[in-house]
């Protein structure tokens, strides 16, 4: 039986502090290019990238950088185990994104010589947005495996520029009766500058229903019972959920945690006859296909006409005057990311 290095929580921890860090930046897993893994820890089997573009933003798409000596270079190594410790080794995985048509090199080190020692294998996967249903099916018709060419040189195997597929490289090694493990996954693919979202919005702004109030006021002299008309309040919730769409405009950061404008259209079911009301928010926080944001909601409100007010007392009225007016409140929109929308030339893939 394969015992990790660290304790599960342990691990949980790690992998949930990298998942974070490679969020805020695209090119987070970074390592010093003068630094040895091998030597500086004891984890025998590392996997560490050099040269990965500059972050995306919305004003701004990375090209692929195809030069021999600039391109991406990702290195997949193994030590000599520690006689200290006795268990297998399973790398902490390593995902980087890059553009449509970049050039990946992929860099042995540290390999048994061996060459019966390492297992190494690669498959392939259409990038997420290929297909919205990728989310919830494994497109497993498309799943495409090949060996990973053995090489040496400093500068490593290129891969093919990919544009649309995701493409893990994982590698099993035998050292000293051990198993070390270690996988990349690389994910090409272009963001969308501006996604289609749903959801709703929880609104602040409360809203006031007028009516006409009939009450008793006495009871005649044959027992007729008499009323009196007024105008009322008929409904006054102090907040409100709407459902609405939503266009969000990416501004900065990686596919995985990024923030956007969010402009929003919905129409309000909670007033006395459905109305179009707005919703926009200057920065919206996107995690994956989630989307969050505080706003301004703008939304529709019952006015009082011809002179009227609450408590009046009326006749040959059978419902309020009253007209339509725009105002605006407090409110902070979820929702679900549909589909890209348009795509840019190039840049950050869905995770």
């Amino acid at each position: 039986m394969s015992y990790r290095l660290l304790s599960l929580p342990l691990v949980a921890a790690i992998l949930l502090f990298h998942q974070f860090a490679m969020a805020q930046s695209p090119s987070d897993p970074k390592t010093d290019p003068g630094t040895d893994p091998s030597e500086s820890s004891s984890f025998p089997c590392y996997a560490k990238v050099a040269n990965l573009p500059k972050n995306f933003n919305g004003f701004w798409t990375p090209k692929p950088v195809n030069g021999e000596d600039s391109r991406v270079r990702v290195t997949i190594g193994f030590a000599k185990p520690d006689t200290k410790f006795s268990f297998d080794c399973v790398g902490e995985p390593l995902e980087i994104t890059v553009p449509n048509g970049q050039i990946v090199n992929l860099v042995q080190e540290n390999w048994p010589t061996d060459p019966k020692a390492c297992t190494p294998t690669m498959t392939t996967l259409p990038a997420v947005g290929d297909n919205p249903m990728a989310d919830i099916l494994p497109i497993l018709a498309k799943v495409g495996s090949v060996g990973l060419i053995r090489g040496k040189g400093d500068k490593g195997n290129p891969l093919p520029p990919l544009k649309n597929k995701s493409l893990t490289a994982s590698v099993a090694c035998t050292v000293d009766g051990r198993k070390l493990t270690q996988s990349v996954k690389i994910t090409y693919q272009s963001p969308p500058r501006i996604v289609v979202s749903a959801g709703l919005v929880v609104s602040a702004l409360g809203v006031k229903s007028y009516g006409i109030k009939t009450t008793q006021t006495g009871v005649g002299s044959h027992g007729v019972v008499t009323t009196q008309n007024s105008i009322a309040v008929t409904g006054s919730p102090s907040a409100q959920v709407i459902p609405f769409s939503f266009v969000n405009l990416y501004l900065s950061g990686s596919r995985k945690l990024n923030i956007s404008t969010q402009f929003g259209l919905g129409v309000n079911p909670n007033l006395s006859s459905p109305r179009v009301e707005f919703f926009a928010a200057p920065i919206a926080i996107g995690w994956r296909d989630f989307y969050f944001s505080p706003g301004i909601h703008i939304g529709q409100h019952e006015v009082l006409t011809g002179g009227f007010s609450v408590g009046e007392i009326t006749s040959g009225l059978s419902k309020a005057p009253i007209t339509w007016g725009y105002r605006g409140g407090f409110g902070f929109s979820l929702s679900y990311n549909l589909k890209p929308f348009v795509k840019s030339s190039g840049g950050w893939p869905r995770p």
